[in-house]
């Protein structure tokens, strides 16, 4: 090997043997490495990247380069403009072990790049990553990501009566504790929001009210025209509990890692916010941090219909485990975070007084 030699960790196209080749003619001894308390992603330019973020890590190999290999990565990567070059600790099965690596400051999720994904899921199984890490992978792939609202086909219904009338929408309820969850934009509209309330209201012994839509479901009837008055499922509910939480999805540049707690009860939202402790991420209850269409205020909202009022908490896709950011699922079938904010919404509901 020519000149000094350096470690050098990567995560991204440069797992590819053959590029590596190419590129850095003196790289050799690949061998499996993580970069602990940091999350991958493909940007907004299509091409991979890594930024600090608790509780995960990010798979690749280390190689080991020449000093003309350095230099010749530095201009392949577009050293400073495109990506950055800096100093991490590493992992491998010899131990910590500081290495070089690129990272591109812009953190934006995106589509990657023709070709780029399959060059790097197909480089991740040739070093022998880690399968739950190749699926990972594999979920940035645009034809997994959820599909955005079609075009409607048919008038969108106006009221709550004429929405529960549609093929295949349906209303589910359990009538426990005091204390209530809704999800009334679940199934295939705001994605896995019914899913978190009914299990955490399971785990909670609370009380649950879901409308369920179908797969791709076009129409979205707002909170405020879901009247009491047109459902006696819903107005059960609300006769039972003394105050509720209401779950939706929601999705906005730069929020990613925000739960957004609206509704009426301020107190309520405080108490969310102390329960759902997720790393990396935060519960908003300052009212003037959260966008006003999604603050949940509307006096005919369900949510704000229960004896006490309730809280409007809006879900991120990331933290819903539908995101190509989201972990794949464990033995619950959820992805870890979500996981981790069902126990603290069972959690806040156990210990509300």
């Amino acid at each position: 090997m020519r000149g000094g030699r350096h470690t050098y960790f990567a995560y991204g196209s440069n797992l590819c043997v053959t590029q590596m080749a190419r590129r850095c003619p003196d790289a050799a001894n690949p061998r499996p490495a993580m970069l602990v308390e940091h999350d991958w992603l493909i940007n907004q330019r299509g091409v991979a990247t890594v930024e600090p973020f608790p509780g995960t890590e990010v798979h690749g190999v280390v190689w080991l380069i020449s000093d003309a290999d350095l230099a010749n990565l530095d201009s392949a990567e577009g050293v400073p403009v495109r990506y950055r070059r800096g100093r991490v600790i590493v992992h491998t099965d010899d131990g910590p072990s500081d290495a070089w690596v690129y990272i591109d400051h812009r953190v934006e999720p995106g589509a990657p790049r023709p070709g780029y994904l399959e060059r790097i899921v197909a480089a991740a199984v040739h070093h022998g990553l880690p399968r739950g890490w190749v699926d990972f992978l594999r979920r940035w792939d645009p034809k997994h990501w959820p599909i955005g609202h079609r075009t409607p086909s048919s008038a969108a219904p106006q009221t709550f009566s004429e929405l529960l009338t549609q093929p295949d929408v349906s209303e589910d309820s359990r009538l426990r504790s005091r204390f209530g969850f809704l999800a009334i934009h679940g199934g295939g509209l705001e994605q896995m929001t019914d899913v978190i309330a009914e299990r955490a209201a399971k785990a909670a012994d609370a009380s649950v009210y879901l409308v369920r839509h179908p797969e791709h479901y076009p129409h979205h009837l707002p909170s405020a025209r879901f009247r009491v008055e047109e459902s006696v499922r819903l107005a059960e509910f609300l006769d039972h509990v003394d105050v509720a939480v209401s779950l939706h999805g929601y999705g906005r540049i730069g929020r990613s890692t925000q739960l957004l707690a609206g509704g009426r009860n301020r107190e309520l939202a405080t108490h969310i916010a102390q329960h759902v402790v997720l790393p990396g991420y935060h519960v908003v209850t300052d009212l003037g941090a959260i966008p006003p269409e999604l603050r949940g205020l509307h006096p005919d909202n369900p949510v704000n219909r229960a004896r006490g009022g309730g809280t409007q908490l809006e879900l991120s896709p990331r933290v819903r485990g539908i995101s190509p950011r989201s972990r794949g699922p464990g033995d619950d079938g959820l992805s870890p975070v979500t996981s981790a904010l069902v126990r603290g919404l069972a959690a806040a509901a156990h210990a509300w007084v």
